[in-house]
């Protein structure tokens, strides 16, 4: 959990090293960012970090290759769940700038 440099509450998923591969990696991904919006969006994450409250809520995946197809599927099918919840998905390579608060 972090706060980025506009503020928002960061909560990032990181991959380094190559993609995972088998049938549950989708999944997993799928109930990760399910458990993410549920801590992010239920009163969880404000409980314990206050000062997040009444923020917007970015959940980032960061990698150091990018994802396969069937990844960028899930995540893409993920990022519409998000937003109909309140919360925006990203993509971030691992190197790429960004400042983040913690």
């Amino acid at each position: 959990i972090a706060e980025d440099e506009d503020g928002r509450a960061l909560l990032s998923i990181v991959q380094t090293g190559p993609w995972p591969t088998g049938k549950y990696v989708r999944t997993g991904l799928e109930l990760k960012v399910s458990n993410y919006l549920r801590f992010a969006l239920e009163g969880q994450m404000v409980a314990k970090y206050p000062v997040l409250k009444n923020r917007p809520v970015v959940i980032e995946l960061v990698y150091d290759e990018l994802p396969p197809k069937p990844i960028t599927d899930t995540w893409s099918k993920l990022a519409k769940v998000g937003m109909r919840r309140g919360a925006r998905l990203s993509t971030r390579k691992l190197g790429d700038q960004s400042f983040w608060s913690s």
